[in-house]
């Protein structure tokens, strides 16, 4: 029997959950057409490429990564830089209704993919902005469904998921409470004050970004949903002198750094914090 091609394997997956998509523009039920197209009413169609994934934003912005970050993020979390972080969020999943689930800034997929190889689930969505990331998910996975995508204007109808997942990436509370279902689940993953303290140190150095707190971002969390639980996860990661490179590369902390001068550390901390909460006044 002939394999199916990623373009067919993704027509298929989006004929099947059709019902959770919305048009961006003006915000009509979608339809599958010729496999090939998803379109409205209004005639406003957005083309599947030949790797399955979509591109649901219509005048996209340049995006200041390349593919190459993309690339060098995807080969460090498969090594297991994040396992302990997976490990956590696979307990987490495996505990609750995880039929539609969203990846919001997914990035290169990694994570996301992870996941949809331990939980059950009936569709996995990962959207980001960067094309380039999409496109190095779509390359990579053919499990989830990937769509470049703005995560302040979504391409699903309200309620459209039981999980809503938001890693170490920007988020769009108001765009979180439309699309997430009444007993859904949102979780945020935000750096704590330690995380990657080695590159830290070196990049900050006599400056006052040498101390880092998530304070503000949890009390915004909290703010927006009921937190339900917080969990710290530290870890100390043995790297090789190429993960290290594609950890300099990838992390938003060297972006206006020289990369040059950071020089080589074989260990780095990971630091995070696991923030799970619900729409407000709902049962856990």
């Amino acid at each position: 029997m002939k394999k199916l091609s990623k373009k067919q394997l993704a027509a298929n997956r989006i004929d099947e959950h059709i019902q959770i998509f919305k048009c961006p523009i003006c915000h009509k039920s979608m339809s599958l057409k010729d496999e090939t197209q998803l379109t409205c009413s209004n005639n406003h169609m957005y083309d599947l490429a030949k790797q399955g994934y979509l591109n649901m934003v219509q005048q996209g912005k340049k995006s200041q990564y390349d593919q190459s970050l993309f690339q060098a993020r995807q080969r460090l979390i498969k090594s297991g830089f994040y396992h302990k972080l997976l490990n956590q969020l696979e307990m987490i999943l495996k505990n609750q209704s995880t039929h539609y689930i969203l990846d919001a800034g997914c990035g290169e997929g990694s994570h996301l993919s992870s996941l949809l190889e331990r939980v059950n689930y009936s569709m996995g969505i990962g959207i980001d902005l960067a094309k380039e990331g999409i496109q190095t998910a779509a390359k990579g996975d053919e499990q989830g469904q990937w769509i470049v995508a703005d995560i302040a204007n979504t391409p699903f109808k309200d309620q459209a998921f039981n999980f809503i997942l938001n890693i170490l990436s920007p988020s769009n509370y108001d765009e979180f409470k439309r699309l997430i279902k009444d007993d859904g689940i949102i979780i945020k993953v935000v750096p704590g004050a330690n995380y990657l303290k080695e590159i830290r140190e070196q990049i900050f150095e006599g400056t006052e970004q040498i101390d880092y707190s998530n304070e503000q971002t949890i009390k915004r969390f909290e703010e927006a949903f009921q937190l339900k639980q917080r969990e710290n996860i530290t870890d100390y990661v043995s790297l090789s002198e190429e993960q290290f490179h594609d950890l300099i590369h990838m992390t938003p902390l060297t972006q206006d750094a020289e990369l040059e001068a950071i020089h080589f550390v074989d260990q780095v901390t990971i630091d995070l914090e696991v923030l799970v909460g619900q729409k407000i006044n709902q049962t856990y």
